[in-house]
């Protein structure tokens, strides 16, 4: 937890500086921090609010055959939805307490509050040495948070320019869901990881699989956060009505 608040605080006080043509106070730069953190403990909730619907309901995973699916579905229903559903819910709760001038603001929200998430959960899991590795997808959270609170300010600001806004609140949410549902479903949830008796030829492929999203999200908190500093200026900009 220490290195990822020290690495996030880094790449966060960063993105501080790239807005242009204005600045933040303190409370608008921390509060969203810990919303984010309150996110992880509603995420949890959710989570085993649905796993207990399902259960009254008579449903459960293990009737679930295909492996790939039951990742798919375990990712979606423990993490991909119940995590950014509740960073979505807090980075409108912030938005409404701090009302951001323009969409740069909005975007620094969503990173925000992914940040604090990450605090939380990496200490949850922070279990023994070997979950160092985690840190190579330290800025995953704050990355799709970025994402999220972007495409709500630029739904905002289309909204009140007259252009089309409905998909970018859709993106807002179904890109991060997507992106986290993948990535959980071949790393956390990999097929690997529970089946019983497989293939030496399967096993090699879902280990394949695994290192290649891994790969793929490194890369992509890369080109989001290097995306946020060049679109700084342009995102800035876009002013926005309070």
């Amino acid at each position: 937890m220490l290195l990822a608040a020290i690495i996030l605080g880094i790449i966060y006080k960063k993105m501080l500086k790239w807005e242009v043509g204005a600045t933040i106070s303190k409370k608008q730069a921390l509060l969203p921090i810990g919303l984010g953190v309150l996110s992880t403990i509603l995420a949890f909730a959710v989570t085993l609010a649905i796993g207990y619907g399902l259960t009254v309901e008579g449903y459960s995973l293990n009737d679930i055959q295909d492996q790939f699916l039951k990742a798919f579905v375990s990712a979606f229903l423990r993490a991909g939805l119940t995590e950014e559903f509740a960073k979505l819910l807090m980075i409108l709760w912030a938005i409404c307490i701090l009302k951001p001038k323009n969409v740069y603001e909005y975007a620094l929200i969503g990173g925000a509050t992914g940040f604090g998430f990450t605090l939380l959960e990496e200490m949850v899991y922070g279990e023994s040495i070997m979950t160092l590795f985690r840190l190579t997808d330290v800025a995953m959270h704050m990355s799709m948070g970025i994402i999220m609170g972007k495409y709500l300010g630029l739904g905002k600001y289309n909204r009140e320019n007259g252009l089309l806004y409905k998909s970018s609140y859709v993106i807002a949410l179904a890109v991060p869901v997507l992106i986290h549902t993948i990535y959980d479903a071949l790393t956390v949830y990999n097929p690997v990881i529970a089946a019983v008796g497989m293939d030496d030829e399967s096993m090699a492929f879902w280990i394949i699989m695994g290192l290649i999203v891994i790969l793929c999200a490194f890369v992509f908190q890369i080109v989001i956060i290097k995306g946020m500093k060049r679109e700084a200026p342009r995102l800035s900009e876009m002013l926005l009505t309070r």
